[in-house]
């Protein structure tokens, strides 16, 4: 794992907070000693001269003197130091350890000052100047104290820095290290369907975090990679079984027709051939409009399409067929029915549904149309009282070569009802099958018409 990882710029990113973190909170706690130490060198120093003023108010000079030296007696002379002035700036007497510079200039006010320390070292020290009657006093307190608590404290600060700084090292690798594991096993798996080719395999799913929720989306994903490529396996056998059969008839009847030499002969068999290259033309064709209903690409005709009218004419157009098979077509319509969509596509879903009724009802069977309408929508239902569909077959029907009959003697291409599901959604409608009250099979389409509600 390097720097130039995701991991490793995690580990950096964690090492540079908890530093950058425990600095700021270690600088803004020395800024705030700092200033506490202030304050109370400046409050001493206030109490100080109230004091001064109330001795000198009762015994003058003299009682001035006395509360100095209990001052320097009481806090240590080392730390203080004081001067003052009569009314023409001579100086009356001195004390403490704490040389005040020469020339000093009262300005009324706390000022931070350089002093001399009985050793001759420059010290930090806090002067306060205030009028007592006709003289100035000036009073001074070294900064020695508080600068010993702040270097103690920069002293705990480096040892505390340290141990933060170790503890967010640690951290830093341990979740790098977590997430650089998370992701290695991502990329063991990924490597691993490059090279197989096997979409079986499955992301672990660990927990309920980010990590979890990827597993979960990328092995979402590779199901339905798999379905697909299923599909397209079974799609690949199914054509090749449907053309393997006509194909080889073509074969033998352009072979029989070389052999003889009858013009009547070869005319038939350019007649069966013609016949059998519209069939897989139209399996084709099929293929190309459900693919481009699938995918999106088809574009919709959209007009206001009087579905009524529209079914009726259907039902007529399929009477004649279903009584050459036996078979009662009833309907039962409701009028006024309007939807948004496309004739041509509609056609071609009743047509498909009509066609597989007629196909898999026996002779002296019913076949039924409703349409109604719902509170946003327009109800579809297209039943018999044929075989049905059983359960387990019910969602498969609808996928592309998907046939009832396994043997696949039935004429078909098994696209009808792909092509039904494709077109119906391209409306935003949805198509189901269940049992019909007649006993078969019921398809029961519904189709988006919001201008109905109400109505």
């Amino acid at each position: 794992m390097t720097w130039l990882t995701a991991p490793g710029r995690l580990m950096l990113g964690l090492l540079l907070f908890y530093t950058i973190g425990s600095l700021l909170i270690f600088g803004y706690l020395g800024l705030q000693l700092s200033d506490m130490s202030r304050r109370q060198i400046d409050q001493s120093l206030r109490s100080q001269e109230n004091l001064f003023i109330l001795q000198q108010d009762r015994t003058g000079l003299a009682g001035l003197r006395r509360s100095i030296e209990d001052e320097l007696a009481a806090d240590g002379r080392a730390d203080l130091g004081y001067r003052v002035l009569d009314g023409t700036g001579r100086v009356v007497f001195e004390d403490g350890d704490l040389k005040l510079p020469p020339g000093l200039k009262a300005r009324g006010a706390i000022q931070a000052l350089s002093v001399v320390s009985p050793q001759g070292t420059a010290l930090d020290a806090r002067v306060l100047d205030f009028r007592l009657g006709g003289m100035t006093v000036f009073a001074a307190r070294s900064s020695l104290d508080a600068q010993a608590l702040k270097d103690s404290f920069f002293r705990v600060f480096v040892r505390v820095e340290g141990l933060v700084v170790l503890l967010g090292v640690t951290m830093s690798i341990l979740v790098a290290h977590r997430f650089h594991a998370r992701i290695e096993a991502f990329n063991r798996l990924a490597r691993k369907i490059v090279k197989s080719g096997d979409l079986s395999s499955r992301m672990p799913v660990q927990g309920a975090d980010e990590f979890a929720t990827l597993a979960l989306n990328v092995n979402a994903m590779l199901d339905r990679i798999d379905r697909l490529m299923q599909g397209v396996r079974q799609v690949s056998d199914n054509i090749a079984h449907d053309l393997r059969s006509p194909l080889t008839r073509l074969r033998a009847d352009v072979e029989v027709a070389l052999q003889q030499d009858d013009p009547a002969t070869a005319r038939a068999t350019l007649e069966r051939v013609l016949d059998e290259l519209s069939g897989m033309q139209m399996t084709f064709n099929s293929l190309l409009s459900l693919g481009q209903a699938e995918a999106g690409g088809m574009r919709i005709k959209r007009t206001m399409l009087d579905l009524s009218a529209f079914l009726a004419e259907m039902v007529e157009l399929y009477a004649y067929s279903a009584e050459e098979r036996g078979l009662a077509l009833e309907s039962n319509i409701e009028e006024g029915l309007t939807i948004g969509g496309d004739r041509q596509l509609m056609a071609q879903v009743l047509s498909n549904l009509f066609d597989n009724a007629l196909k898999y009802v026996p002779n002296g069977g019913r076949v039924r149309l409703s349409a109604g309408r719902r509170l946003h929508s327009v109800e579809l239902v297209l039943e018999d009282n044929g075989p049905g569909i059983p359960p387990d077959m019910r969602e498969k029907i609808f996928d592309r070569f998907t046939r009832v009959d396994p043997s696949r003697t039935l004429s078909g291409t098994g696209l009808g009802l792909a092509l039904v599901r494709a077109f119906t959604e391209l409306h935003g409608g949805s198509v189901t099958v269940g049992d019909s009250v007649l006993g078969g099979a019921a398809f029961v389409i519904v189709l988006p018409a919001p201008h109905l509600a109400g109505a």
